[in-house]
């Protein structure tokens, strides 16, 4: 995930309390309106985010946010998914908040999840980010040696967190690899699931917290005249990566250099996009 000052920790949905009308001041009273006034900016901004591909198909943002995070009182954050008209997984992105110089200042951490070509958008403010990802690297892979497709949909999530379980996960950072860390359950599921029409979304962290550095993304596809499991690696962070299924490494990401630059072409974006008024 996106950090520049400090670590995120994910402590869930953040329910925000409604202080009481007294003069004298209430201990948390300051930091859960921030937070409140936070996630609602949040909300709108990601609801402001206008995605479409270029076959014509609008992303629909889901209000509801896969969770909220907070660390120290000082960063904040919502991470949400957007989907295809027809409900499948499109886009995955953190909206959150850092403090810098006694300013808090927005960022934005977007990952394309489909390959298709979507057209070219503007994100955050001055100086606005210009995203035109490029998306041949974004093909599902079969899961080697993966079960077959289970009717049954409990049985299905079994599957999917067994194979979850036969990946590791590495981050390089400062010429140290760190072991990732699996979280147990999925962070995001289809509703309504089938066994034509099933996913989830795990995610790796670091061991300092909960903060997923890499996701790792089931759906079922059709391949012949049967469904099979396939998955797709998604960076969350822009240092070094790398995915091994039973030993092998079977995908890698260096570190992500462009993360600075105003014009952006990979399917992963991350950047300050804004100040945030006091």
């Amino acid at each position: 995930m996106f950090r520049l000052l400090g670590t995120f920790f994910v402590i869930g949905v953040v329910s925000v309390a409604v202080a009481p009308a007294q003069d004298a001041a209430v201990p948390g009273q300051e930091t859960n309106e921030r937070s409140q006034r936070l996630f609602d900016r949040f909300d709108q901004t990601a609801k402001e985010l206008e995605i479409q591909s270029q076959d014509g198909q609008v992303y629909q943002w889901q209000s509801n946010p896969l969770f909220r995070f907070s660390s120290e009182g000082n960063v904040f954050g919502s991470v949400f998914v957007w989907k295809t008209p027809s409900k499948q997984l499109a886009l995955i992105g953190t909206i959150g908040s850092i403090p810098i110089n006694q300013q808090d200042y927005e960022f934005v951490e977007l990952h394309l999840l489909r390959p298709t070509p979507i057209v070219p958008m503007a994100v955050g403010r001055a100086p606005r980010k210009r995203w035109m990802p490029e998306v041949d690297t974004l093909e599902l892979k079969t899961v080697p040696s993966g079960p077959a497709v289970s009717a049954d949909a409990g049985r299905r999530l079994v599957q999917m967190r067994g194979m979850a379980r036969q990946f590791k996960a590495e981050m390089i950072h400062n010429g140290q690899t760190n072991h990732l860390r699996l979280l147990p359950q999925p962070l995001f599921r289809y509703e309504d699931s089938t066994a034509e029409f099933d996913g989830a979304l795990f995610a790796f962290v670091w061991d300092n917290g909960t903060d997923p550095e890499l996701l790792l993304r089931f759906e079922i596809q059709r391949e012949g005249d049967k469904s099979v499991w396939t998955y797709q690696a998604v960076r969350f962070t822009w240092r070094q990566l790398r995915l091994l299924h039973r030993g092998e490494t079977v995908w890698q990401a260096e570190e992500f250099l462009e993360r600075d630059r105003v014009e952006q072409r990979t399917p992963y974006l991350t950047g300050l996009t804004d100040v945030i008024p006091q």
